[in-house]
């Protein structure tokens, strides 16, 4: 636990609490999501504990923007807590009731964003079965990520039966205990949530009812009527999703999200674009602010529910396999923490570099970037036989070379992956510099004067070997899938028998 500075709490749950965290070593910040052993035990919870926690670790392997992934897993003598993505948004159900009801276009932006979570998921035999506006988490930028895979359940072997989930949302072969199902479930789950967001209720409560019985009851034979201001697109979509009939459900008819996607309302839709976040959010939470209760009103739990219970040497043998790390998200935050270092070592230069360039001439840098080191015109040794001098203009990077003619529009690049040495060589008793290249190819640079020469050969070597430090620090992620989950005997972190918080 001492591996965390744990700072405000940010969420309540049954069984423990969420807290905003960082990281000692690395400065990252997560979210802590803190499960009491004695409440679990009161309410017969082990099994439920144990599932999130292998969900988690099944989805949190290959790189989905839109989960709400883990990257460790520990446990003290009287916590279970799983390190999380920390997403300070807030969820939808509260900008639902802050914003109101959102339009299509902007439903479009969320369900989009949604179908990739699930996808996922489902890719890994894992249905949600809890989909709903509150579980439904922003960042800070405004793109969602699905939280809470307490109920999540994998059905590669086996199909789920349990009738679980939340009342207004959940399918009918759900609703029907004893009946199998799959991914299903959530394809429908998602059209009674992409209701609410439209209308601020779910289909099946528009009588404002309460009462779950009742729902359960709506769910199980009401025919769903969409308001005349839908769309024909929309129409058509919820009709799709909403399908009682698992068989004729969009989403179930034997090619899983591809249908969803290539429904006519999600036409125009570029899906790599949504994957990697490029569209714009339609609301962006407040910045720097974590968008939950006050600590006073998400309250805390009273510790006489379980002043009684003792935890025995078996219930904690229960949770001996129970540590685990995140091969490929570990590396990841390693290797996001070698580069914030590198950048902030950058930033501390940036005086230095500045006042050399400004000696030189070069006072026009940092119009191109902060990362700009210097640049200028050189004389580069060209064409096929290497025997005329190309006068180019440079820009030094601290990963990288670019280049151009004069009047040339595009940019030439050399990474300093690409770079095996820079040596100093002559050519007709001039002083150049060699860049020799991966393949074995060579980068004949000349400059316009011996005080640039040396300034810039100065720059590019210590911008090479700075990069060469970073390539050997950065750790090589390897296997993708299951293959990146480090299962541990032993949490991986120190102070391992740290009571609480």
């Amino acid at each position: 636990m001492n591996d965390f500075s744990v700072h405000r709490i940010i969420g309540r749950g049954g069984f423990g609490e969420v807290y905003g965290c960082r990281k000692a070593d690395t400065g990252k910040m997560y979210a802590m999501k803190c499960l009491d052993k004695k409440r679990i035990k009161m309410k017969q919870g082990e099994t439920l504990a144990l599932n999130e926690r292998i969900m988690l670790s099944l989805v949190s392997t290959g790189d989905c923007p839109f989960i709400v992934c883990m990257t460790y897993a520990f446990h003290t003598p009287d916590k279970l807590c799983f390190i999380l993505d920390l997403m300070n948004g807030g969820d939808l159900h509260y900008h639902l009731s802050q914003h109101g009801v959102f339009s299509e276009k902007e439903m479009r932006f969320y369900a989009a964003e949604i179908i990739l979570g699930l996808e996922h998921m489902h890719n890994r035999f894992v249905v949600y079965r809890d989909l709903k506006p509150a579980n439904i988490l922003l960042d800070e930028h405004g793109h969602v990520r699905i939280s809470d895979l307490g109920l999540a359940c994998d059905f590669s072997k086996k199909k789920p039966h349990a009738s679980v989930g939340t009342h207004g949302y959940m399918a009918p072969e759900v609703l029907q205990k004893g009946t199998a199902y799959d991914s299903s479930a959530d394809w429908f789950s998602l059209g009674c949530m992409l209701f609410k967001l439209l209308r601020g209720h779910s289909p099946f409560r528009q009588h404002k009812t309460k009462d779950k019985h009742e729902i359960d009851r709506m769910t199980l034979t009401m025919n769903v009527e969409l308001p005349d201001s839908f769309t024909a697109e929309l129409k058509d979509l919820l009709e799709g999703l909403l399908q009682r009939d698992v068989s004729k459900r969009l989403g179930c008819q034997g090619r899983g999200a591809p249908e969803v996607k290539e429904h006519q309302f999600f036409k125009g839709i570029d899906w790599q674009q949504v994957y990697l976040q490029k569209y714009s959010p339609p609301l962006i939470p407040p910045r720097g602010e974590v968008n939950a209760a006050d600590a006073f009103d998400i309250g805390s739990f009273d510790e006489e529910d379980t002043k009684g219970i003792k935890l025995l040497d078996s219930d904690q043998e229960l949770y001996k396999n129970f540590p685990l790390v995140i091969s490929e998200r570990w590396q990841q935050e390693v290797a996001e923490t070698v580069y914030e270092a590198v950048n902030s070592d950058t930033d501390k230069n940036e005086a230095r570099k500045r006042a050399k360039n400004k000696q030189l001439g070069h006072e026009e840098d940092y119009a191109l970037g902060k990362d700009c080191i210097m640049h200028g015109y050189m004389l580069k040794l060209g064409n096929p036989f290497l025997t005329q001098w190309q006068r180019r203009y440079f820009y030094l990077f601290p990963n990288r070379v670019e280049w151009r003619g004069e009047g040339e529009s595009r940019q030439n690049l050399l990474t300093m992956e690409q770079i095996v040495t820079v040596e100093e060589t002559q050519i007709k008793d001039k002083k150049c510099i060699l860049l020799r290249i991966k393949g074995g190819k060579q980068f004949v640079l000349q400059c316009e004067s011996d005080p640039e020469f040396v300034q810039w050969k100065k720059e590019l070597t210590e911008a090479f070997t700075e990069a060469q430090k970073l390539l050997r620090r950065a750790p090589k992620v390897i296997g993708k899938g299951r293959a990146g989950v480090v299962e541990l005997s032993k949490p991986p972190l120190t102070h391992r028998n740290s009571n609480g918080l």
